[in-house]
């Protein structure tokens, strides 16, 4: 497998790496085969976060198992920029978690608004004087909204940014790129596969092997999925004029219900939580259903009640999607679960 080079932090990883949510749901024997298939094809990136569940029990695990030289592997986590004690302490779950003395790559998770930024700046000492005590290597920031991206990466202090990149979503590899590569920030894509959105896995990665600036980072459920995609990496050619054809294809029938998660339609003068309605059916794909909507999604969801329908989240909208739509479908989805979740009562 090839290897890129992220950024100015100058790890060297592999063309895809591992990502940690979607073995969320399953057991810890299959999220360890799952771990163990990626390091067996020669993946040697894993990315998670403390938010996510116990995914990084599971991956510290089938390290263990794995028994590979700690060296050999680049770990990436992350945690959300609210206080310096409240990162010190998830570094050290971290930590703990994943069996380690160290993190390659901490990421101060969502960074998608001037709020958050500041809030990841002034505490930003905290990972330096982590990373002098060896706890930590390099420092990074997960982004949402394509536009909002290039400020984090400007501001200097990032090694690399993490967004959602595929070939529906493909305006970072104009809008950021660019300006990716003029500071020697590393990008790595999250959601190659559109979160679920994408079902064809030779699409998705063959529109990576024209970019060797960005690494994507798959999730998988099964061994089989993590080989397959790694096949389509190491035997695949960039996407041809069929395949660049075909890939616009679904972009326009899907492209204008996507939610790029940017966050311009919001605030709701009427109080609805947009983005988390928007995105509702991405993440059931990804997470367990009762465990999520017990974390409080459920409270958001029902905000669509307050909607009256005006359409101004639209008129914001820099994609022009049909936001009003895409809000009633994922709604009534959440009606769909409620209903199952009745009958079993």
């Amino acid at each position: 497998m090839k290897y890129r080079i992220l950024g100015k932090s100058g790890l060297k990883v592999t063309q895809i790496g591992l990502g940690g949510i979607p073995i969320i749901p399953l057991s810890y024997e299959e999220a360890e085969r799952c771990v163990l298939a990626a390091l067996d094809c020669g993946i040697n990136f894993i990315d998670t976060a403390n938010a996510y569940s116990d995914s990084e029990e599971k991956i510290g695990r089938a390290l263990k198992t794995a028994r590979l030289d700690r060296e050999k592997i680049i770990l990436a986590t992350k945690a959300q920029p609210k206080s310096r004690e409240f990162v010190a302490e998830a570094l050290e779950q971290s930590l703990r978690a994943l069996r380690t003395d160290y993190i390659d790559l901490y990421q101060f998770h969502n960074i998608s608004r001037q709020e958050t930024l500041d809030k990841s700046l002034e505490i930003i000492e905290t990972l330096y004087q982590f990373r002098e005590q060896g706890k930590i290597r390099y420092i990074g920031a997960s982004v949402h909204g394509v536009e909002w991206v290039n400020t984090v990466i400007r501001c200097g202090v990032f090694e690399t940014v993490m967004i959602a990149v595929n070939f529906i979503v493909r305006e970072p590899v104009d809008v950021v790129l660019p300006v990716a590569r003029e500071h020697n920030v590393g990008v790595l894509a999250m959601k190659p596969m559109g979160g679920g959105q994408i079902d064809n896995p030779d699409l998705a990665f063959r529109f990576f092997l024209a970019l060797e600036d960005i690494v994507p980072l798959v999730g998988v459920k099964t061994p089989e999925e993590i080989r397959e995609v790694v096949e389509i990496i190491e035997k695949s050619a960039p996407p041809d004029e069929d395949a660049l054809q075909e890939m616009e294809r679904i972009r326009k029938e899907t492209g204008t219900l996507f939610c790029r998660r940017c966050g311009y339609c919001t605030p709701c003068p009427h109080g609805v939580d947009i983005v988390t309605l928007n995105i509702f059916e991405s993440i059931i794909k990804r997470y367990p259903v009762e465990p999520m909507l017990k974390s409080g999604i459920e409270k958001s969801l029902k905000t669509y009640e307050l909607c009256e329908d005006c359409g101004e989240c639209e008129t914001r909208c820099p994609y022009h999607l049909n936001i009003r739509q895409m809000m009633k479908y994922n709604y009534e989805i959440y009606r769909e679960i409620v209903a199952k979740r009745e009958c079993r009562r």
